[in-house]
This record gives C-alpha cells, sequence and structure tokens, in this order.
C-alpha cells in the first residue's frame, strides 16, 4: 500500500470509529433499513393471510402506490397540520421540488420571473434547472454575505411595485441559509418581506430544507413561520436524518398542480415506502433535538472562537449549524484533526474548502445528535489540537 494510500485508510478509519462532532455519527449501512423493517413488521398486516390463509388475520400498513395510499396520505397530512398548511406532497427531493413549486407560481402570474438569492441552492448546486427544465428567469438578489432583505426586493421591483423588466412572479428565501453558517434574517424584517410580497402580488416560497432549526432560534412555531410563506419545501434527510424524501407544502390546488409536475417529470414512484417510513420514524425526535442543539452550537462556536486564527460564521451561531474559516495549511490543518483524533476519539470535521488564495480554509459544522454527548472538557482539547 502506498503512503497516500494508507493515509486515507487510516483516514477512513478514524472517522467510521471516531464520535463526531457534526452530524449524526456514524452508522451501520443496514441500520436505517433495520428500523423500517421494524416498524413494518409491528404496523403492517398481522396474521395468517400473509400465508394464504385467513386465521387471526388483521389489515396494517401497505405500501404507498405512486404517490397514494393511507402510508403516504397520513404523513402528508401530519406535516401539512405541523406548519397549518391545508396540503402536503411528498416527493423524492427538493431539487424536484422547488423548481415545481416556483414554475407553478410563474405559471399562475404569466411571469416568468423569479428571485433567489445568490447563494440558493436552486442557483448553485442545480445546473440552474429552473431555468433549463422550467424557462424560469432568476434575479439575484441581495448580498451573497447577507440574507435577503426588503429593501433588496423594493429596489428591485421600483417604487411601483412594477419596474419595467424586473416583474416577479415570485421570491425564494431559505431559512437557515446554509451557504451563510445558517444566517436567519431578523423576525421583523421577515414579516416585513412578507407584506412587500403580498403588497406586490409575489409568491413568497420558502426553501425550508433547514427550517426545523429555525423554529427554536426565532421562538416561534412553524406554523407562524409558514404563515409568512405561500408554499414551503422541507427535507426529511438532512436535520431529520432520515433517508432521501422531501415535502412540498401549500394550499390545495397548488399541491394539486403539483403532483401533476411530479409525475411529468418521473417523481411520482411506484412506492416511496421506505423513505415515508424513514421520515415518520425520526421526525419527532429530531423536532425535540432543535432547541437543545442551537444551545449547544453556541458553546462549541465559542470554544473554537477563543483561538486565535479562527472566524465563526455568524458569531454568535443563530441555528445548529455555523461555519468555520481556518487560517493555516490545508495539509497541517487535517494532520492536526487526525491527531485530535487518534488521542480524544473526536472527529471534528472532514473536508476544507479553500478561501480565496488558500491562506485559510472554511468548514461547516451541522450539529446533531453525536455533538449533545461530547463533554465541553475533551471537546476543548479536540479543538485545541488544531492550533
Amino acid at each position: 500500500m502506498t503512503e497516500p494510500d494508507a493515509l486515507a485508510a487510516e483516514r477512513t478509519r478514524l472517522r467510521l470509529t471516531c464520535r463526531h462532532l457534526a452530524g449524526h455519527g456514524p452508522v451501520h449501512p443496514a441500520e436505517p433499513f433495520e428500523a423500517i423493517a421494524a416498524w413494518l413488521r409491528r404496523n403492517g398486516p398481522q396474521g395468517g393471510g400473509l400465508q394464504g390463509g385467513d386465521a387471526d388475520w388483521q389489515p396494517g400498513v401497505e405500501p404507498d402506490y405512486y404517490g397514494t395510499g393511507p402510508l403516504v396520505e397520513d404523513f402528508e397530512a401530519e406535516v401539512a397540520a405541523l406548519f397549518a398548511l391545508p396540503a402536503a406532497r411528498f416527493m423524492p427531493s427538493g431539487c424536484m421540488a422547488q423548481p415545481i413549486a416556483l414554475r407553478i407560481w410563474s405559471e399562475r402570474a404569466g411571469n416568468r420571473g423569479i428571485a433567489l438569492h445568490p447563494t440558493s441552492h436552486l442557483e448553485l448546486h442545480e445546473q440552474h434547472a429552473y431555468r433549463e427544465l422550467h424557462g424560469l428567469h432568476a434575479h439575484l438578489l441581495g448580498e451573497a454575505h447577507r440574507p435577503t432583505t426588503c429593501a433588496d426586493l423594493a429596489a428591485l421591483i421600483g417604487p411601483d411595485g412594477a419596474a419595467a423588466g424586473t416583474g416577479l412572479a415570485s421570491l425564494l428565501v431559505e431559512l437557515p441559509a446554509r451557504e451563510i453558517g445558517g444566517e436567519l434574517p431578523a423576525w421583523d424584517d421577515l414579516v416585513a418581506l412578507s407584506v412587500l410580497c403580498r403588497t406586490n402580488g409575489i409568491r413568497l416560497h420558502l426553501d425550508g430544507a433547514r427550517v426545523w432549526q429555525a423554529a427554536p432560534a426565532y421562538g416561534r412555531s412553524l406554523a407562524q413561520i409558514a404563515a409568512l410563506f405561500d408554499s414551503v419545501y422541507v427535507s426529511f434527510y438532512k436535520d431529520v436524518g432520515a433517508l432521501a424524501g422531501a415535502m412540498l407544502l401549500g394550499p390545495r390546488d397548488f399541491i394539486d398542480a403539483a403532483a401533476v409536475w411530479q409525475r411529468r417529470q418521473g417523481g411520482t414512484l411506484h412506492s416511496a415506502m421506505g423513505n415515508i417510513v424513514s421520515a415518520r420514524l425520526n421526525l419527532a425526535a429530531s423536532l425535540e433535538r432543535m432547541a437543545p442543539l442551537a444551545e449547544r452550537a453556541r458553546t462549541i462556536a465559542a470554544l473554537f472562537a477563543r483561538h486565535a486564527g479562527v472566524c465563526v460564521t455568524p458569531d454568535p451561531p443563530h441555528t445548529s449549524m455555523f461555519h468555520l474559516t481556518l487560517d493555516g495549511e490545508e495539509a497541517a490543518l487535517l494532520a492536526a484533526r487526525d491527531r485530535a483524533a487518534r488521542e480524544t476519539g473526536i472527529w471534528l470535521f472532514s473536508a476544507l474548502r479553500p478561501v480565496a488564495d488558500g491562506a485559510a480554509w472554511t468548514v461547516e459544522i451541522a450539529l446533531g445528535q453525536s455533538s449533545l454527548a461530547l463533554g465541553d472538557e475533551e471537546l476543548a482539547r479536540a479543538i485545541g489540537m488544531l492550533f
């Protein structure tokens, strides 16, 4: 084995055997499926009917069928109630759900113009599907290092709300905004933005991939947040820790239209049973963790910030995630991380991304349940080894 191969193998071993600062920690790939299977054993059909007889047979949960059936429809109703919205639709991914939402609002407005933050996932990570698949035209609104503001939108639409060439059907806002460290706009600013959109007939869509974090940060319910928006997308694999899956929420006629577009794009699977059950199994526990994780993020960010050559964004964190910018050489930082892992059993982070000229590096720290099991003293020792 070559030296680079040996180093890669050692780092894989450390990553898979250490306790993790971020995320939910390593699990065996079979564990999520075992949990799904156990739930189905408890809740599926029971008795002799499954073996061809009628003795003591009892009905139970059955697979969804092309997006229909109690398994998925009951879950959609549960999540819709959580956000106090009329209807919801389970979809394979946010990359499908969000452009569909924006297209529907554009078609109803007769206007292909949409607005996005410069760091929106739709702009950076989806190969511009909103444009290539749906023919939408995006205005990148505001500055990349901060949330979109009411003033940004007012400047775009003009004093009469309909400046030539800048008409908008919808505005997408991400809460919290991942690319700027999970930052949130102030609540009053978000309310003002919602009012401005409604005054000017602009639909406001929530990219809520991580909106579960926003409720404790604002001290408000998910329903209170959703009330500011016309449509909402949520993810089940990020903070929730489930298998892949997403949900789009909004008015009933909007969701009916979204279901048609889901079918057109090949997103209505014969059955998404495993993903649906996984989301249902994990959602309640994840909601209970959100407030403790936000508090934990502030404590951990302070442990990093006490060292020279570290910048925390935002400082203090708004939610259960934040970004670190670390001065130094990549090789030295990764070697120090490895040493900390060997000596403390704590895996601090994985990949680093270069900043500007490569004199500094950035890493995202998105906390999950694994961080709650780490003691402050042992974590401070591991962090100290980086420097």
